[in-house]
């Protein structure tokens, strides 16, 4: 046995050890492999982190998406809504899509106001922090609100736990004649982190600013007209 290890740890008389320029290509080569392992496997993790999945509303007049990991709950034709069950919070961060028809002289500047005003009624503490118009859709007029509120999502399961502050983005905007709301909620304390998240939504609706309104004809910033006089 002793003669079996010693020929083993003992490196044979013939076998001569590489050049240096061998040894340096051998570890290029292992350098090269192992960078191309990791980002493969980064491109991978990218690939199914980002993967997302398409859903609709109102029998198509409005396509969004949302990422494939998260749980989606299509309600009737008009309502859609999906939950990471994967947040670190007790609250879970989640999308809801609703649409309603507009009532007769109803503008987005008013069914904005009603959806404030109905929040404002059924969310504990609720405040609206920043309010933005915007576009979507290349070119739809929307408005972004931005608001909070506290919430107990472990109350009804009876389980002992502290309130969460909840931030949340509504997208609203009309298409036709009905009224579209993209609502995104999560934790405020992890609003920041799930923002990539988010952007999947906001990406497919193409929300961006809206651009800067000219000043009205004949509007002066200041007064350059000399008084009269002798």
């Amino acid at each position: 046995m002793a003669l079996w290890i010693d020929r083993i740890i003992k490196p044979s008389e013939t076998n001569e050890a590489p050049a240096a320029s061998d040894q340096i290509r051998s570890d290029i080569a292992v350098v090269v492999t192992v960078l191309f392992a990791l980002l493969l496997a980064l491109g991978i993790r990218n690939q199914v982190y980002s993967a997302s999945n398409t859903a609709m509303l109102d029998d198509g007049a409005l396509r969004f998406a949302y990422l494939e990991r998260w749980v989606a709950r299509q309600g009737d034709e008009s309502s859609f809504s999906a939950v990471n069950l994967g947040s670190a919070s007790t609250y879970d961060a989640r999308l809801e899509v609703t649409s309603r028809p507009l009532r007769e002289g109803e503008s987005l500047e008013l069914a904005r106001f009603d959806r404030g005003l109905k929040l404002a009624s059924s969310l504990d503490s609720y405040r609206e922090l920043e309010a933005a118009e915007m576009q979507v859709l290349n070119g739809v007029p929307a408005l972004v609100a931005t608001y909070a509120y506290v919430a107990d999502p472990t109350h009804a399961s009876g389980a002992p736990d502290l309130p969460v502050v909840v931030e949340g983005q509504d997208v609203m905007f009309v298409l036709g004649d009905r009224f579209y709301v993209v609502a995104l909620t999560a934790d405020a304390t992890e609003w920041e982190a799930g923002a990539r998240d988010f952007a999947i939504v906001t990406d497919s609706l193409r929300l961006i600013d809206a651009p800067a309104r000219a000043p009205a004809p004949g509007f002066q910033g200041g007064s350059n007209t000399a008084e009269g006089g002798n």
